[in-house]
């Protein structure tokens, strides 16, 4: 994690008056830095290498505390939940198949659909499923 990404962690957690601990760290620099919507065996699994202690709960805690705070999105309903470091919106592809998720650019402005909504909206998700064009065309997702 570079001195810029450090300085706004613990900027972060002065916010939330968290304690700046190593597994937070850890776990805000793995998924800050991953664009594949890891699980939380993904997560454990990259924090465990640099901190051989961290339990699997513990890395699920701090990420349902990042999620609830809107520093990342969960996405449930999957076969586990995923997380999305990107909360800018955006919609995800999902394949039935690989279950490879994907994200994609928003051509409109979909907020404006939240105007309808009889309610305060806190969080809006697009998401389509399908096969991926690996599994359309019989190749191995990379």
């Amino acid at each position: 994690m570079d001195t810029r990404q450090q300085e706004n962690f613990t900027l972060l957690c002065r916010r939330f008056k968290w304690k700046c601990t190593p597994q937070r760290m850890a776990v805000y620099e793995c998924v800050a830095e991953n664009c594949c919507h890891p699980d939380v065996d993904s997560v454990w699994a990259t924090v465990r290498a640099k901190l051989p202690t961290v339990t699997r709960e513990s890395v699920y805690r701090i990420l349902n505390e990042f999620a609830g705070h809107g520093l990342i999105w969960r996405l449930d309903h999957v076969a586990s939940a995923r997380y999305d470091s990107n909360t800018a919106p955006h919609g995800h592809f999902i394949c039935e198949n690989c279950g490879t998720i994907t994200d994609f650019a928003l051509n409109n402005d979909v907020s404006s659909f939240a105007d309808t909504v009889p309610g305060e909206v806190r969080h809006m998700e697009i998401r389509f499923t399908g096969l991926c064009e690996s599994c359309k065309t019989g190749q191995l997702p990379e």
